[in-house]
């Protein structure tokens, strides 16, 4: 498309082949309607629920516990089967709800478009479909409207346009005619329209220069469609863990059947035998334990103001290494704030933040006296249409009448009169009267006003304004505008006119940061996390924010970008975390550029805007109060409280998830590889079998059951903020094998030995098996305790931490002891009952074994 805003009306014009006058004519509608479609978003055939339904069990862990299935019912151990087919099938369709409300997206964006349009055709002005609109249509824009198609401005009559839902930007754009030579953000084309905007004040006439998915919003609809889902750092680990785990389950197999055969057992005892083992080794639990680690995850952000959409994102908050922020309403309040008063030769600060009315006046530190002021703050209150009550209102508005009321102004004028903010003029002033006195109040643009003036107030009399009164004003006024505070100065009359003006003096304005920002700031960096703004504000404001909370870096604006090649991008991104005036476009190229660095990215953003960045982005983050709908459907959590703190916050806990899901699949190894071992060993040293297959499988359900459900319910370490963001090559089992090889070993010896101490001594092989069984149940259920933590002793974490493992492990053990002496079930399970020195040595030497884990730990530090 041709850069319209460089062009000139005139030139416009010709090139769209259209007549300001009498817009197009039928015939060239016609044509140009066939040509160019119409106004309306479209995207490619969307993918069928069934395919997204099926896709979810293209996963190697959804394979083994596929085979788990066909194995189970095999030896016809059907609950085993349907418990599994359960687990595999919730799985799949909380996948296929992520993404088939991903789509919804895209429909939101279709519902923002403006539903009619006033355009001139023929000659006649006549209200359309906004469908039907066409490029080289002439739009006819009143206050209020909503602009249904990009267009280039050709008459602006005061024209105001709140672009917000594009650029971010609070404060609506005054808009021109005028052609802009050089290259410009969207936020600084200030002669053209964009589609979805809303006009905020004024009227005039703009030509239509591209429609549907040719204007900007069609484009951020081609960028939401074209991002294809990714997969989250967890999906990907447990892929591979998953892979792995196969191939060694399908080995532990064929050594232990060929073993069994060498070793002298039936061809169907060491069939089954293996069997079991194989389906003791497949973690049937993983997905839900996954699943409902992820699910406390989701109720725990819930309370701190966090909603997930997508069950994955928490996991991936834990692994976060870059946060990219919009700046408005993220890491700023959203609403302007007047923050500097300059009036007397006095700088004045104004404290709070916001429209609420909690606030102080200093001078120098000391309170203020703003009875010296209080013409000043009358003039900022009575040239003034907001309401602060309601929130209606310009945002620099509500700023100044808030001051005012801060200050307790009190006044008995009422208006007779207006002079409405004209672009051209730059200022606005109101005519109001108190009995008989007639006064004149005006703001505007510090050097128009200045130009009105010819005095000055000074607290307590007037005075000629002088040259270098008037110099120290505009030396005020640009200190001011350089710490990014948005200047507006004031005068009045005593007669009601809007000439020779007394100069009442400056107020500052800005949106402040949010209080809790430069903390969360300053936790994510001990965390090991980057904090970039990107925002489509100006360079100035960016950089006076960034360094208020604590990001210091160089600026880089979306122009700046343009001109880039892809690696000068990569370069920048590792040294830069303030980009401003950008665009949708710039932001997405941001995000590529840091996961093309490997980077781990979570973006936070309110705006249409933000959608494709957000959907882009490893773990989206929309605000919940200032967000739209389509920014929300596009993420994959939502700020219920729109503070940027809660994200920081939300990262601690995914991390906490990671850590638990860690510890799960290291208990639930070491305890099965405890149990492989075990038979392993008894049949290398020709050994009866020292467990039955039955009871391998009932280890399997008691310790893998809810001690590990338990474990996915951990609470948080206490320096887990404090840790660099885990690397993306650290598998599942990182930092954990050491501690399987022990386990396994200590399992092996503890079990193998006591079943050895009974068979060899009494020939009971019901008894030894018993004694085997309950050893090796007892001690998994002690050992997970000491998962919980790689180098801290079970009394340093302390037992009541978790109560629901505590809960979860008493539990086990009833259901042992319910299982050994009842009569019927312990026949099914070939067990006995056991005396008090047998349990002695059970769980002395479950202890022993656990203990020599904690002795580990301590060389560990």
């Amino acid at each position: 498309m041709s850069q319209f805003y460089k062009l000139t009306k005139e030139e416009t014009i010709k090139q769209l082949q259209t007549n300001e006058e009498i817009g197009l004519k039928n015939l060239k509608v016609d044509l140009r309607r066939k040509k160019y479609g119409l106004n309306e978003i479209t995207h490619k055939k969307k993918i069928s629920p069934i395919k997204i339904f099926l896709q979810q069990f293209v996963n190697p862990l959804v394979y083994i516990l596929i085979a788990a299935i066909i194995i189970s019912l095999a030896i016809q151990h059907f609950i085993d089967a349907y418990v599994i087919l359960a687990i595999v099938i919730l799985n799949a369709v909380l996948g296929f709800t992520q993404e088939y409300k991903a789509e919804k997206a895209l429909e939101m964006l279709k519902k923002m478009a403006a539903p009619h349009a006033r355009v001139l055709r023929n000659g006649h002005t006549k209200v359309i479909e906004a469908t039907k609109l066409v490029p080289g249509d002439i739009l006819i824009l009143e206050t209020g409207d909503k602009i249904p198609a990009d267009a280039r401005i050709i008459e602006s009559i005061n024209l105001r346009v709140n672009e917000a839902i594009l650029t971010g930007e609070s404060i609506p754009k005054d808009k021109t005619e005028n052609p802009i030579k050089e290259d410009s953000a969207l936020a600084d084309q200030l002669n053209m329209l964009f589609a979805g905007t809303v006009v905020a004040y004024g009227r005039g006439k703009a030509v239509v220069t591209g429609t549907g998915n040719k204007t900007e919003f069609g484009k951020i609809a081609d960028s939401l469609h074209s991002i294809e889902e990714h997969q989250t750092p967890l999906q990907k680990k447990l892929g591979k863990f998953g892979k792995k785990l196969g191939l060694i389950t399908l080995g532990v197999v064929f050594v232990v059947f060929l073993l069994g055969l060498l070793k002298g057992l039936e061809l169907v005892e060491s069939l089954m035998t293996s069997i079991s083992l194989a389906v003791a080794a497949i973690p049937e639990g993983l997905p839900a334990v996954v699943t409902i680690s992820l699910a406390i995850g989701v109720k725990r952000l819930v309370k701190n103001k966090a909603l997930i959409r997508k069950l994955g994102a928490v996991e991936t908050l834990g692994s976060t290494t870059v946060i990219c922020s919009d700046k408005t309403g993220t890491m700023t309040s959203g609403e302007m704030t007047a923050k500097v008063i300059y009036a007397n030769n006095s700088i004045i600060k104004v404290s709070g933040s916001g429209y609420s009315l909690e606030g102080s006046f200093t001078e120098k530190g000391q309170p203020f006296n703003t009875e010296k002021i209080h013409k000043l703050l009358e003039a900022s209150y009575l040239c003034n249409n907001s309401n602060p009550k309601e929130k209606q209102g310009a945002p620099t508005e509500l700023a100044l009448k808030i001051v005012s009321q801060k200050a307790k102004v009190k006044t008995n004028f009422e208006r007779t009169d207006e002079i409405p903010f004209d672009s051209n003029k730059k200022y606005m002033a109101t005519i109001d009267q108190d009995g008989r006195t007639k006064n004149a109040h005006i703001k505007g643009a510090p050097e128009i006003v200045l130009e009105m003036c010819s005095q000055i107030y000074t607290g307590t009399r007037t005075r000629p304004l002088t040259e270098k009164d008037k110099e120290k004003i505009i030396e005020m006024n640009d200190k001011m505008a350089n710490s990014a505070l948005r200047v507006l100065a004031f005068a009045y009359s005593e007669d009601g006119s809007t000439k020779n003006l007394i100069f009442l003096g400056l107020i500052g304005m800005l949106d402040p940061p949010r209080e809790s920002v430069a903390g969360a700031i300053k936790t994510a960096k001990k965390a090991g996390i980057r904090v970039v703004m990107i925002t489509g504000d100006n360079a100035l404001t960016a950089k006076a924010i960034s360094s208020q909370i604590g990001i210091k870096s160089e600026v880089v604006t979306g122009v700046q970008l343009d001109r880039m090649s892809d690696e000068a991008i990569l370069n920048t991104i590792r040294q830069v975390s303030i980009f401003a005036r950008v665009n949708p476009e710039h932001k997405v190229k941001i995000l590529e550029a840091f996961q093309k660095d490997k980077q781990v990215v979570a973006m936070t953003g309110d705006g249409i805007n933000d959608a494709p960045a957000l959907k882009k982005a490893d773990v989206g983050v929309a605000m919940g109060i200032s967000g739209t709908d389509v920014s929300k459907e596009a993420s994959d959590m939502i700020l219920m409280d729109d503070h940027f703190s809660t994200i920081v916050s939300a990262i601690k806990y995914g991390r906490s998830i990671y850590d638990n899901i860690k510890k799960f699949v290291k208990f639930l190894l070491s305890a099965n590889l405890g149990e492989i071992s075990v038979i392993f060993f008894s049949l290398l040293f020709s050994f009866p079998l020292p467990l039955l297959p039955l009871q391998i499988l009932w280890v399997n359900l008691v310790t893998d059951g809810l001690p590990a459900l338990a474990l996915g319910s951990d609470p948080a370490e206490k320096d887990i903020m404090k840790r660099k963001p885990r690397s993306s090559k650290e598998t599942i089992l990182s930092g954990t094998k050491g501690f399987i090889i022990t386990t396994t070993i200590v399992a092996t010896i503890i079990v193998l030995g006591l079943f050895s101490l009974e068979y060899f001594t009494t020939s009971n092989s019901e008894r030894a098996r018993t004694i085997a069984l309950t050893t090796l149940i007892f001690f998994e259920l002690f050992l997970a305790f000491s998962c919980r933590s790689k180098t801290k002793n079970i009394f340093q974490i302390g037992f009541l931490t978790n109560k629901y493992l505590i809960g979860a492990v008493l539990l086990s053990m009833v259901l042992h002891l319910i299982l050994m002496y009842t009569p019927l079930l312990a026949g099914w399970f070939s067990l006995v009952g056991l005396g008090w020195v047998d349990w002695i040595r059970i769980l002395s030497a479950s202890i022993i074994g656990v203990a020599v884990l904690e002795v580990r730990k301590l060389f560990l530090k």
